[in-house]
């Protein structure tokens, strides 16, 4: 009986360390891998709209407009290429803690052949927890081709084990990583060369007959799994919306599928939003709204996101949760969007000297700004107010907690040196900097100096 009890007790130490450190161990910074890792930390029963599906999700799904502008919590369980087959069981996983009111599955990737796949959405299947709905996701990965260690998979360290021996304070902290209720977004746009290279495709007409088979539309996999998911949905009255986000390169063999994949959701009787289709109504220019000819860049998610909840509204009963402190998890989120991404690129899109200090005043609240010259004065302002101010013909030093950091400026025989987590900022020697730090984004959001060069131009 000792015996036994030891045992049992050595088991459950090693399954509580395997735990801890696989916790630790996973890899946040990926695709697909930190969306199901916050997506564990949310409580049960919050989540309104889940959208599952590929890269075409996470860049394309603003869920901080969503939030903002019509109340709606959603989330995005989406990761790179993802297959419907870990689309499917995303689902199974998520339905056991939310219960949505709408389910948007994205069906970007489903024109793909198996041999297209590869190890796609590899981090979002062996970060999942432990379970049948896991082993099962595992055995339909490997029912092409030998992909994953299925033990290994299932318990996730084998695979992070040696990234013990790499781990950086940025795993444990790191702000540069940040998804917002799974999206990402990018503001960056498409060139013009790649989107010169796609022209000539978009004019092309949709086959009129499309049938199953290997070479014009979807794999037997593809479909099975296409399938699994809506009725899954309509076994748990989950109201289903498939979506394909605008995009540049429609090749054929895609065109061929998404009209496929049209006759099995007019089967079902479940609404299929073709974002090429009605890309005039959402008013997307190609030009300034896509990131590549893939994906919409943040341009473009606003002009999607506002049209698919212009359908949702008019669909589906969704409250709104925007005075509900049950959701102060969508609310901090869309905050820290806005200051992070939104207010930051404003500051950084400013070339003005005169501009950029008057911006400074508007800025809100746990919003610090620094200010100086050498060998002249230098100026702290907060939430648009100044609070320390000193001329560099004395020294002095001057201590401030900005909540998860440390600001310390001092003066030395003229010589200003300012120091943000010990970390030293300047950038003109001659001329006014300026550094801002965002209390609730804990971070830097622009760095910026204006020289003394009669223009007084941006130097970053």
């Amino acid at each position: 009986m000792k015996k036994l009890f030891k045992t049992m007790l050595f088991l459950s130490l090693l399954a509580g360390v395997s735990i801890i450190l696989n916790d630790v161990t996973l890899n946040r910074r990926s695709e697909g891998c930190i969306q199901l890792a916050d997506f564990y930390e949310l409580e049960e029963d919050q989540v309104d709209v889940l959208c599952i599906g590929s890269s075409h999700v996470y860049y394309g799904i603003n869920t901080c407009l969503l939030y903002d502008r019509y109340g709606i919590a959603s989330y995005l369980l989406a990761s790179p290429g993802q297959p419907v087959w870990i689309s499917y069981y995303l689902l199974e996983e998520a339905l056991k803690t939310q219960h949505p009111r709408l389910t948007v599955l994205d069906i970007g990737t489903m024109y793909r052949k198996e041999d297209d796949f590869g190890a796609y959405s590899f981090e979002t299947l062996i970060s999942m927890k432990p379970s049948r709905t896991k082993w099962n996701a595992i055995a339909a990965v490997n029912q092409y081709g030998e992909i994953l260690d299925a033990p290994g998979a299932f318990f996730s360290f084998p695979y992070y084990h040696t990234r013990s021996f790499t781990l950086t304070s940025e795993d444990f902290n790191n702000t540069d990583e940040i998804r917002y209720l799974g999206y990402k977004p990018d503001f960056t746009r498409i060139s013009e060369k790649e989107l010169a290279k796609w022209e000539k495709e978009q004019d092309r007409e949709l086959d009129e007959s499309p049938v199953c088979g290997e070479e014009s539309t979807i794999t037997e996999r593809t479909e099975h799994y296409l399938r699994k998911f809506i009725e899954l949905c309509q076994e748990k009255k989950i109201p289903l919306l498939l979506v394909n986000a605008p995009f540049a390169n429609q090749v054929e063999e895609k065109r061929n599928a998404d009209a496929y994949i049209q006759t099995i959701a007019e089967e079902y009787d479940v609404p299929l939003i073709e974002g090429n289709k009605y890309k005039e109504e959402m008013q997307i220019d190609f030009a300034e709204d896509l990131l590549d000819a893939s994906h919409l860049n943040y341009f473009g998610s606003v002009k999607y996101t506002n049209y698919l909840a212009d359908w949702m509204k008019g669909n589906i009963i969704l409250p709104d949760c925007r005075n509900d402190t049950q959701y102060d998890t969508w609310a901090q989120t869309s905050e820290l969007f806005q200051r992070q991404e939104l207010n930051a690129r404003m500051l950084q899109e400013i070339q003005s000297k005169d501009d950029y200090l008057e911006t400074l005043k508007q800025q809100p609240d746990r919003v610090t700004a620094i200010c100086w010259q050498q060998n002249q004065k230098l100026q702290i302002w907060n939430s648009g107010k100044c609070v320390f101010q000193e001329s560099s013909d004395r020294d002095y030093f001057k201590h401030l907690n900005l909540g998860t950091s440390d600001l310390a400026v001092r003066c030395t025989d003229g010589r200003t040196t300012v120091l943000l987590d010990q970390q030293k900022y300047s950038f003109v020697e001659e001329g006014i900097n300026i550094l801002v730090y965002d209390q609730i984004a804990g971070r830097v959001i622009d760095g910026v100096g204006f020289e003394e060069n009669g223009r007084m131009e941006a130097v970053r």
